[in-house]
């Protein structure tokens, strides 16, 4: 009976130790996705279910692209910055895509960094005019301070106990070094530090009882520092490209880039709990944050070597750094993943293709829930998306940064759509093409609308040619939302164009029959 006893306390201990928690952080904001990675741990992980359809709600056309954000404010508003170049707008949009202010540095540089909200509402972000800012909820200036370098596109700031913001900037472009900003939250220097070859491009990540900083180092190395910026110790490795991951139980997570190249997960004191290898002859520039699910559940991006073509793939090792499974990208030989990777209360992953052909979100046993087809090019995704307490995934997307005059690149994914409170009479507030579902079909989809007044309505199918094969609405309708069947059986496998127009309105989608 005394050994059976033991067993089960043994048993419940190793169940105890893989469940995770969301770890309670008073000067973050209270809301569902408050900074870029979710939490100060990095962990990637909302406490609420996300789509699990590929519906678009509604897209908005922000010109100047966008690579971080949005995050999500206590009042469920979208705040996130431009990419161009040469812009430096930075904005808050309402959960329905509608536009609430607009902020301009004046600098001409634009705020590309992560964003972070603390539990005063006040809104962080840095800037390649070497200023980190900090703006009302109502757009208007609290102060901004200026670090003497670039703060990147790939730094994501972060927050700790005492409200201090932590960030990165870029201060040579002739030796890669970077320092380490501690900033209070009036906007005056707490302290910065830089130890060997500095920090740049790199994020500051928080231990769960918030006395440890971890920061990768510009070329090689784990450092912890306590919050004075004193080094507590140091874990040699090669470069982590951005950050690390850490778990409720404080456990660290990363990968270097090194030969043999591991995925890392070492103890609180700087100990290696286990490594898992990835690549035994050569490694990647691997630049993807892990997330972590509920169970303890890590998944990351690495590639499948077992074919000719090295295509990436979706990898998920357990709490102790065993195999799950894999899930490979095989659609096309030139994908690519860079961003931080992010899970929903189920453990479904959230993954974008930073060249622009699809979105996925893979389920937790590693199986495809949905994948979107992107503008290739155009809409390439940098950064995670966040997701809403309605279950809203939100994603900002952008094409080159030389480029201005972007098309749908702050995109809104649910399974139905998003009625706002102003819409009590049940109409819709907006015009709206989503992506038909399932997509691919065979041999029928469905196609969602919506129109806010009422007056003639077409929705045609298309071939690549142009030419018209199908005419599903032709019309007069009143507002409101309607949903269309599409019935492809006399048609050959292929990709499609839909197109809905009602008055000045017009929007294209495409969609893929495969028999």
């Amino acid at each position: 009976m005394r050994h059976l006893v033991l067993l089960i306390l043994l048993l419940s201990s190793i169940v105890y130790s893989q469940h995770q928690i969301d770890i309670p952080w008073p000067t973050l904001a209270d809301s569902p996705w408050p900074m870029i990675k979710h939490d100060p741990q990095f962990t990637g992980r909302s406490p609420y279910k996300g789509p699990q359809t590929p519906r678009v709600i509604w897209t908005e056309d922000m010109k100047h692209g966008i690579f971080s954000g949005p995050v999500i404010g206590e009042e469920d508003n979208l705040y996130f910055g431009s990419y161009y170049v040469h812009a430096d707008n930075f904005y808050s949009y309402s959960p329905d895509g509608s536009f609430l202010w607009e902020y301009e540095t004046g600098s001409n540089r634009p705020p590309q960094s992560g964003i972070i909200i603390d539990s005063s509402n006040t809104i962080y972000f840095g800037s390649r005019d070497s200023c980190l800012y900090a703006l009302n909820p109502d757009g208007t200036l609290k102060w901004k301070y200026n670090t003497s370098g670039s703060i990147l596109q790939e730094v994501i700031p972060n927050l700790d106990l005492q409200g201090n913001i932590y960030v990165t900037n870029f201060i040579s472009t002739i030796t890669d070094e970077g320092e380490l900003y501690s900033i209070k939250p009036d906007g005056t220097l707490n302290w910065k530090v830089m130890y060997e070859s500095g920090f740049a491009g790199k994020s500051a990540v928080f231990s769960p009882d918030g006395n440890t900083i971890y920061i990768a180092g510009k070329d090689s190395n784990l450092f912890a520092l306590n919050l004075t910026g004193a080094i507590k110790w140091k874990f040699s490795c090669g470069e982590i490209l951005r950050a690390p991951m850490i778990d409720s139980d404080g456990n660290i997570y990363f990968i270097p880039v090194e030969t043999p190249q591991y995925l890392y997960s070492i103890k609180a004191d700087g100990s290696i709990r286990w490594k898992y290898l990835l690549l035994f002859n050569g490694s990647t520039e691997n630049s993807v944050i892990p997330t972590i699910d509920y169970d303890g559940n890590i998944y990351i991006i690495g590639l499948d070597t077992t074919s000719h073509i090295f295509y990436p793939m979706l990898l998920s090792v357990d709490y102790d750094g065993n195999f799950r499974w894999k899930y490979i990208f095989s659609d096309v030989e030139d994908e690519d993943f860079s961003q931080p990777l992010i899970c929903d209360a189920e453990g479904t992953v959230y993954v974008g293709s930073t060249v622009g052909y699809y979105y996925y979100a893979i389920s937790s046993n590693g199986e495809l829930k949905w994948k979107l087809p992107l503008i290739f090019i155009y809409q390439q995704v940098d950064n995670t998306g966040a997701i809403g307490k309605d279950g809203t995934l939100y994603l900002g997307v952008h094409a080159i940064s030389l480029l201005t005059g972007q098309e749908k690149t702050l995109i809104a994914i649910n399974d139905t759509i998003t009625v706002s409170v102003n819409e009590q009479n049940g109409l819709p507030k907006n015009y709206y093409l989503l992506q038909n579902y399932p997509n691919p079909f065979n041999p029928t989809t469905s196609i969602d609308y919506s129109i806010k007044q009422a007056g003639f309505v077409t929705l045609k199918i298309y071939d690549m040619l142009g030419k018209e094969v199908a005419v599903l609405v032709n019309g007069n309708k009143p507002a409101g939302y309607y949903t269309v069947e599409f019935n492809g059986s006399n048609l050959p496998s292929g990709v499609y164009i839909y197109r809905l127009t009602a008055g000045k309105f017009s929007a294209t989608k495409k969609l893929m029959l495969l028999k």
